[in-house]
């Protein structure tokens, strides 16, 4: 019996941290708890020119939606496609960036799920 229930236990807490983010406080802590390798920096580096190259951040005109410095988190699936989105606030901004970055297919990470975290000025 308590070796049943020791594999419960593993298995609920499997099953939890495979659970995705919620909120911009879970995804933080999901983007925290990455991993930092060579693949995770060669991916946000194809990441970065892939946005840079469509201009995604601009597109849509949402830095001039609101005033002040906005932290985001993108969670990416393992087809590259952003599947959830998350700002510490809600505003102008991160409304039209929610818009603007919800479903669209990115070069597939290294890992799913992926938590990008942007900074926006």
């Amino acid at each position: 019996m308590k070796r049943l229930a020791i594999v419960a236990f593993v298995a609920v807490g499997a099953a939890q941290a495979v659970e995705p983010a919620r909120d911009f406080a879970q995804a933080e802590r999901l983007f925290a708890a990455q991993p930092r390798t060579a693949a995770t920096d060669a991916y946000l580096n194809s990441w970065t020119d892939f946005n840079n190259a469509h201009h995604l951040d601009e597109r849509d005109g949402c830095y001039f939606k609101a005033d002040g410095a906005l932290v985001q988190i993108l969670r990416i699936d393992a087809d590259g496609k952003i599947s959830g989105y998350f700002a510490d606030r809600d505003n102008g901004r991160s409304q039209c960036w929610r818009q603007t970055y919800l479903g669209l297919e990115f070069p597939k990470p290294p890992f799913a799920p992926f938590y990008h975290r942007l900074e926006m000025h």
